[in-house]
């Protein structure tokens, strides 16, 4: 906005909008006539007030975002509307519910009673434990959250994220040309016992839960003469056991 002339003026005004995902989906289905988000993804943003289940004008304020640019905030559960694909007279089915990654996640797996988790392994690792009603603050530097409760109603969520997972075989793959494909991984690790001293922090993109460092740095320890690259990939393979535990 602070880039193209009149930007400004027209988000105050409206004109242009702003969305996650979600947002973007929706208005392509209705054909421009719904501009909404859901609590799980408005969450996500940093601009939303999880507590109030708002936006956060001080935010806003502190960043200068004028509030009209930003969608209507909804459950994750309920009608929004119908996709009008085809245009006039296209196929019209109730869009009936939303949900950021890891809620739907949370809500696919069942957990929408306080008390149960899930953790999902993919690119990364996320735990997420549903705490009910009201918001819990962490002692062990895990996030507070927006999850979905039984019926799409807000819950909340303790999260823990570990950012390198099968993004790790990825990286010996791409970069370290040690396997060739993904699924060579398990084969090459179980040809040894152990990882033979060595140990691998994933900081490739920094560390997740509970440092939340952004700064932080990979690297490999206790390479000896005797260490090989079945080693260094058994080694990989344990740091998604590591930080979830």
């Amino acid at each position: 906005m602070e880039n193209v002339d009149g930007a400004y003026e027209r988000a105050k005004n409206g004109e242009l909008l702003f969305g996650t995902i979600d947002t973007w989906l929706v208005w392509k289905m209705t054909q421009g006539r719904v501009h909404i988000t859901d609590y799980t993804n408005a969450s996500r943003t940093m601009l939303f007030n999880i507590h109030e289940l708002e936006w956060d004008q001080k935010i806003l304020d502190a960043f200068n975002i004028p509030r009209a640019i930003l969608p209507t905030v909804r459950p994750s559960s309920e009608v929004y509307g119908q996709t009008n694909i085809g245009g006039k007279g296209g196929t019209r089915i109730p869009i009936a519910g939303m949900a950021g990654d890891q809620q739907a996640a949370l809500y696919g797996q069942l957990c929408v009673q306080p008390g149960m988790a899930k953790n999902t392994y993919g690119t990364g690792c996320f735990l997420l434990m549903n705490t009910g009603k009201k918001a819990k603050i962490s002692d062990h530097g895990l996030l507070t959250t927006i999850a979905c409760g039984p019926h799409g109603e807000v819950n909340y969520a303790l999260e823990g994220a570990v950012f390198m997972a099968g993004a790790s075989i990825q990286w010996l793959r791409d970069e370290l040309k040690l396997i060739d494909n993904a699924n060579d991984s398990e084969y090459f690790a179980n040809k040894v016992k152990n990882n033979n001293g060595v140990y691998v922090v994933p900081a490739l993109t920094g560390l997740g839960a509970p440092y939340w460092d952004p700064y932080a740095r990979g690297a490999i320890f206790g390479l000896t003469r005797g260490a090989n690259r079945n080693h260094i990939i058994r080694a990989n393979i344990r740091i998604y056991c590591l930080p979830n535990s």
